[in-house]
């Protein structure tokens, strides 16, 4: 019998395997959940001033203040939104500058909170800072690099789809409804890079890479558990807007009882804050095991490559 063909070590070593490393949950890392949640709560609050001010000079002199937005009819809401759409320009600037302005000051917050994740153990001030540190200039990369495509993907649906709304479409309603859809699916490219974006930074900070290989790493993690990586980031997602939705109604409600208790409001929406804020710490931290468990199949992966015939020849 002829000799069996040699085979590559590539076929002849299976994948080793790694043991896992323990990542600590968002509830082991209270201190830098807080921190993240003190900067997301003071954005929320600078960002939402021009709006707070709008409203107070519609309805700031009436005795029941907010509450009479709620109202049947939605006489004096109707009234807001008219005002609204008068100084709609100088509201987007401010808006969207405030938006931009806490989105970039939040990378120091979250790089913190990424550092605390990635370590095991008791933490190290001195560590955490020096490994967030470190991680700021690709990460500032990083979010502008996503932050362009996603405006482009939106912008590459929204922009034909409405177009083909206002054209094809002769009633109102109809041409409401259809955008409503075209904007929904606008979301899902912008929805998919976000959780690439995600990935990305998880493995900048956890691996202190660099643009292009964070950008490797997230993508192949991805490629390696999408639906479990969808499940984490969607539904955290879905609960966050929850706790905000709620958080929302709580404003209503405590504006509309007696003496309109501004502490009340002011606490529910603080709560629904803080539960945002920990579900991400808690999608940051599933993502760091996600990256984990992807690790071993990509080294196998990079192994296989090396060991295959001719490859030393063409380095």
């Amino acid at each position: 019998m002829a000799p069996a063909p040699p085979t590559s070590a590539a076929e002849a070593e299976p994948p080793r395997a790694w043991p896992a490393r323990r990542r600590p949950a968002a509830h082991e890392r209270l201190g830098a959940v807080a921190l993240y949640f003190g900067h997301r709560a003071l954005a929320s609050l600078v960002i939402a001033t021009p709006l707070s001010v709008l409203a107070a000079q519609v309805v700031g002199d009436h005795p029941r203040g907010d509450a009479i937005l709620f109202d049947p009819g939605g006489l004096m809401l109707t009234e807001l939104g008219r005002l609204a759409a008068i100084a709609a320009a100088a509201l987007a600037a401010q808006l969207g500058a405030g938006a931009l302005i806490a989105a970039a000051l939040g990378l120091v917050p979250l790089a913190v909170l990424l550092a605390a994740l990635s370590q095991e153990g008791p933490l190290s001030a001195q560590a955490v800072g020096g490994r967030a540190a470190r991680a700021l200039g690709p990460l500032a990369l990083l979010w502008g690099a996503a932050f362009a495509a996603q405006v482009a993907a939106a912008g590459l649906v929204l922009l034909p789809g409405m177009k083909l709304c206002a054209e094809l479409l002769v009633l109102p309603r109809s041409r409401d409804l259809a955008a409503v859809v075209v904007a929904g699916a606008a979301l899902v490219p912008v929805a998919a890079i976000g959780l690439l974006h995600d990935l990305a930074r998880v493995a900048l900070v956890d691996e202190q890479r660099g643009f292009y290989a964070a950008a490797s790493r997230g993508l192949a993690t991805l490629q390696a558990a999408p639906l479990a990586a969808a499940w984490a980031w969607a539904s955290r997602g879905v609960l966050a807007a929850a706790a905000l939705a709620c958080g929302a109604w709580g404003v209503h409600l405590a504006g509309a009882g007696a003496g309109s208790p501004v502490a009340a409001a002011f606490a529910a929406q603080l709560a629904a804050l803080a539960a945002a804020a920990y579900l991400r710490a808690s999608w940051l931290a599933a993502a760091l095991r996600l990256s984990d468990r992807a690790a071993p199949r990509q080294e196998h992966e990079q192994r296989a490559t090396l060991d295959a015939p001719g490859a030393a020849d063409a380095h």
